[in-house]
């Protein structure tokens, strides 16, 4: 009988997982069709950035995270996650003795905060 809640919550894992990634595909499609709209761009990346993160799928979230940041530039779930994320790779990259990939994530932080100076000095994303 202790098997039928393991299968349950099995199911319902593979349930959320395949809409994850109905919602990925369909936020993919979106941003497609909005080439010229970056403000909507922006929040559709942000969407796709965090349904991404929900899979488990860190690299393609740092990227929809960061063409996020591309169409603008602010403080907010892109910029948070994205630290949080750099911080991951960091991680994984000195564990496993990785200096080329420690450097690269130790880059991508140094210029996510660059870009906070940015926005501070310009007044906006507060």
């Amino acid at each position: 009988m202790s098997e039928a809640p393991k299968e349950a919550s099995a199911n319902a894992s593979a349930i959320d997982e395949a809409n994850l990634k109905e919602q990925a595909a369909a936020l993919t499609h979106q941003i497609e069709q909005t080439a010229e709209d970056k403000e909507k761009r922006h929040l559709l990346y942000n969407q796709l950035g965090a349904v991404e993160a929900q899979l488990g799928h860190d690299l393609a979230a740092i990227a929809a995270y960061e063409e996020s940041l591309k169409d603008k530039e602010e403080f907010g779930d892109a910029y948070n996650a994205l630290l949080n994320l750099y911080e991951t790779q960091r991680k994984a990259a000195a564990k496993a003795k990785n200096d080329d990939d420690i450097q690269k994530w130790v880059n991508k932080t140094d210029a996510l905060l660059d870009m906070s100076k940015r926005v501070m000095r310009s007044g906006f994303g507060y």
